[in-house]
């Protein structure tokens, strides 16, 4: 540690610049978290060995391997094991969720996937090479993309998936979301659409939050996801006693009628829209009582108030038939047009949205008369004209 402490005040005494000490001291953090990583991975690969041999395995030799991950390129040896009639393994790798062939890890990864999702590749690339301590291209980011969309439709389709569930489990309340991610940057509009699953959720700090055995579902196809999830309740929970909570945007595809198609049969299924969407529904449709807004907004949101909530409802609407009476009462400015009786007025509206059948001026005679001499296609033509009489 005092070594560590000194290196540091080195650093900081060394550079004059600001910026050129910040980077200075952030890449001797990183360098530090990477050799610790390092080690701790290598003595962690150690402790498997004794537990992976009592399976039968034996060491056929050390690799090494590197792996880009959140806090950059860390590379590490560990122990290849082989068994007859069995697949060779490295059972760190495996532990640690290191795929093989794949460069990056997996929460390396969900960061890129993450920024992709408002941003084009190129900025994408940028923002991660800024704020991290590794260099992805944009191309990268772009097989990534496809890499991780192949592997969660890969395991989304596999017939076995659920062949472990013995017993359903039973949750008290189940949360579910679902929304849709433009993905930007492609030549064409790319968008995935999400469902989530979780039993919980709980604080860790006061800006920080987990869910409790969290699930996800995501595909190009709406309705792929849609039967993913619904395939996954139906297969994991039994919802006979199970109270689902249900959170969208409102958005096509993400009404209630859509989540009632994924739970199903439950003991009661309560589906409500996230704050931004409610409050942006309110303030479009009372653009025209702005005073309304607020307290609408509070007895909903923050008061939770169904009795307040009528109340203001009523007043809103009680304001409107106001207006309307008042228009339709007044004289308008300019032309000074009375509307004297409302009941006339209104029945000259009916009758003119009431679809009539108007008749129309047909020809009852026509005649053409041939200009030619003797026979010909003009005197057919002229007979049957004067044939019609309408």
């Amino acid at each position: 540690m005092e070594s560590i402490i000194a290196d540091i005040v080195k650093i900081i005494k060394s550079e004059n610049n600001v910026i050129a000490r910040e980077k200075a001291l952030m890449c001797y953090f990183f360098d530090l978290i990477r050799e610790l990583m390092t080690a701790a991975l290598e003595e962690v690969d150690a402790g498997l060995v004794e537990e992976t041999k009592k399976q039968g395995y034996q060491i056929e030799k050390k690799n090494k391997r590197s792996v880009v991950t959140a806090f950059g390129e860390i590379s590490y040896w560990r122990r290849r094991y082989v068994c007859p009639g069995k697949k060779a393994q490295y059972p760190l790798d495996k532990l640690m969720g290191y795929d093989k062939y794949k460069r990056y890890s997996v929460l390396a990864v969900k960061d890129v996937l993450q920024v992709s999702a408002v941003a084009t590749y190129r900025n994408t690339a940028l923002a991660v090479n800024t704020l991290s301590c590794f260099n992805i291209s944009h191309s990268q980011v772009g097989k990534l993309i496809v890499q991780a969309g192949k592997q969660i439709k890969a395991q989304q389709q596999s017939e076995e998936r659920y062949d472990g569930i013995t017993q359903k489990k039973k949750a008290p309340v189940l949360y579910l979301e679902g929304d849709g991610v433009v993905i930007k940057g492609t030549k064409k509009r790319l968008e995935f659409h999400r469902y989530q699953v979780c039993e919980d959720i709980i604080n860790l700090s006061k800006t920080r939050r987990k869910r409790v055995q969290a699930k996800e579902f995501v595909s190009l196809s709406r309705l792929d996801a849609l039967q993913e999830i619904k395939a996954y309740l139906a297969n994991a929970y039994d919802l006979s006693d199970t109270l689902i909570i249900s959170n969208a945007d409102g958005g096509a595809g993400y009404a209630k009628k859509d989540f009632d198609e994924i739970v199903g049969y439950c003991k009661q299924h309560e589906h409500f829209l996230d704050v931004f969407h409610l409050n942006k529904k309110i303030k479009d449709r009372l653009s025209f009582m702005p005073a309304m807004q607020g307290k609408l907004i509070s007895a909903v949101e923050f008061k939770y108030d169904r009795h307040l909530t009528d109340v203001i409802l009523d007043t809103i609407e009680s304001n409107l038939v106001d207006e309307l009476e008042y228009w339709l009462s007044s004289e308008f400015a300019g032309g000074q047009l009375d509307i004297g009786d409302q009941e006339e007025l209104k029945g000259a509206v009916r009758a003119s949205l009431r679809k009539t059948h108007e008749a129309h001026l047909c020809i009852h005679h026509g005649a053409i008369e041939s200009l030619t001499a003797g026979h010909s296609y003009l005197n057919d033509f002229s007979r049957k004209i004067n044939q019609i009489n309408i």
